[in-house]
């Protein structure tokens, strides 16, 4: 039996005798997760884990370096390995005190961020990212901002999918195994010792982990996994071979990383908070369909493997082009995802109109620029007769149908908005402003008395909350239909009104 099997089984054997220690710990210590809104869990549990695959992985490497031979004994107990185990150390003890007493996200991103460095400062770094026969690219001043971000993207990648039981767990396994593989074929038995030791240790923690769970992996496991994955992806690879060792763990963990990656991009589409907690990851989107937890399980299991053996595959290829390769498996993550309804919040109609909003309020659409062009006449009228002139122009521009203006509080508490002729203002009272557009064939009561007419009603209020007047808007959307932008202007058309009466108009 080679000494990579050794350790493995090692490793099994150490993370099923620790793992009930663990669980034992956290319940003697207050280390649970109690049932929440986003937890699928209804009693409380330990998630106290990660302890056992903290220890398994500690405590084989003294195996490693009496198994493995001088050369890879030598990487084990170098500079960069030092460093990587540190950071990991750091990693865990941040997540595992979460476990405890619920830290915030910001410090925890940076604990992330800071064993990242540790790493990086030790030499498990991001140089360069090369892939035969398509590209090369060098990292120079940006190998630390991309080392980083690499380590952080994998750490949360396995946090994120740590939602059901044995799906983190399971996952790293997968990728592990293949990883030990891919590492025994390019004769780096350093490499291959350690991704073994990682997948034995979460084979022996799925006995307790799946469900039904009787421990949750946590932080601390969810934390030191990815840390170690991103980790040993980087400071096992050849610098000429980096490019396919990091895709190796892109592609088998192709779920949690796209998880990872849309997350914020969801929660920033939807206005919320880009790192408040949810329940519409992958996994949640899959039981809302009627599916068990199990069946979820097994499921995303299912296109790990397929994940991993493509990169397996991906990283032999002889005579296709690795580029068609990743554009077949590529596109067949992303139908899968589809199909599993996870890209609901990226429709192409959601996305075309937050663009046209953005567009809209950096005003780059034309019809933006030209309502500017109204609001700027607007603004610069000398007297009231100019301001209204200007302001019939937007209206116009709005396709609005019937507009009144009252000015001072005295007369502005009722609609004064009757069948009389446009231009029509009693003889007494306040300044009354109508207007109607051109070419509309009903008259004054009958769109007044339409049911498909909008009406509106603006108060003009100075600073301070002065009552200037006020403006009533009618407009037939039945024969012209609003856009999405209609009250958006009229709201910029009410406020830059406020200010040129404020100007105009005599204090109080």
């Amino acid at each position: 039996m080679t000494p990579i099997a050794v350790l493995f089984l090692i490793a099994l054997g150490l993370s099923l005798a620790l793992t009930p220690f663990a669980r034992w710990a956290g319940r003697r210590f207050g280390i649970l997760a109690m049932p929440a809104a986003r937890n699928i869990h209804v009693t409380p549990m330990p998630r106290s884990g990660g302890l056992a695959l903290f220890l398994t992985f500690m405590a084989c490497l003294p195996l490693a370096a009496a198994l493995l031979p001088p050369a890879a004994v030598a990487v084990l107990g170098g500079r960069t390995m030092g460093y990587v185990l540190l950071g990991a150390a750091l990693v865990f003890a941040v997540g595992f005190a979460d476990d405890k007493w619920t830290l915030p996200s910001k410090l925890k991103l940076l604990a992330q961020i800071a064993a990242a460095s540790i790493a990086y400062y030790g030499g498990a770094r991001i140089t360069s990212f090369a892939l035969p026969g398509l590209f090369v690219v060098q990292f120079d001043v940006s190998s630390y901002l991309v080392t980083v971000f690499w380590f952080v993207l994998l750490i949360n990648a396995i946090n994120l999918i740590d939602g059901l039981d044995g799906l983190a767990a399971g996952v790293v396994f997968f990728a592990s195994a293949v990883q030990a593989g891919l590492a025994v074929m390019r004769a780096e038995p350093h490499t291959a010792a350690l991704f073994a030791v990682l997948a034995g240790a979460t084979l022996g923690f799925l006995r307790y982990n799946f469900n039904p769970a009787s421990l949750f992996l946590g932080d601390g496991g969810s934390y030191f996994l990815g840390y170690m994955l991103a980790a040993l992806s980087v400071s096992g690879s050849v610098k000429s071979q980096v490019g396919a060792t990091l895709l190796m763990p892109v592609i088998a963990l192709g779920v949690p990383l796209l998880d990872t990656i849309s997350a914020p991009l969801r929660r920033f589409m939807r206005g919320r908070d880009m790192f408040e907690p949810d329940k519409r990851h992958v996994h949640h989107k899959l039981l809302s369909r009627g599916w068990s937890q199990r069946q979820v399980v097994l499921f995303l299991y299912g296109i790990t493997i397929f994940l991993a053996l493509s990169a397996l595959v991906l990283v032999n290829l002889r005579n296709v082009p690795a580029g068609l390769f990743l554009l077949v498996v590529g596109g067949a993550l992303v139908f899968l995802v589809r199909k599993a309804g996870y890209c609901s919040y990226f429709a192409m109609d959601k996305i075309l109109g937050w663009l046209r909003d953005v567009s809209d309020d950096a005003g780059f659409a034309r019809e933006r620029r030209t309502f500017l062009h109204h609001q700027i006449e607007i603004s610069q009228a000398h007297d009231l007769a100019e301001l209204w002139t200007r302001m019939t122009e937007a209206l116009d521009h709005l396709r609005f149908d019937l507009a009144e203006m009252v000015l001072s509080g005295d007369g502005a508490g009722s609609c004064r908005l009757d069948p009389e002729p446009p231009g029509a203002a009693p003889v007494d009272g306040p300044p009354v402003y109508r207007w109607r557009r051109e070419g509309s064939a009903v008259s004054d009561r009958e769109l007044l008395c339409s049911p498909a007419v909008m009406k509106l009603e603006l108060p003009l209020l100075a600073k301070g909350g002065r009552p200037l007047g006020a403006l009533w808007l009618v407009k037939d959307v039945a024969a012209d239909p609003i856009n999405e932008f209609t009250l958006r202007r009229v709201e910029n058309l009410r406020r830059t009104v406020t200010e040129a009466l404020e100007g105009l108009l005599p204090p109080s």
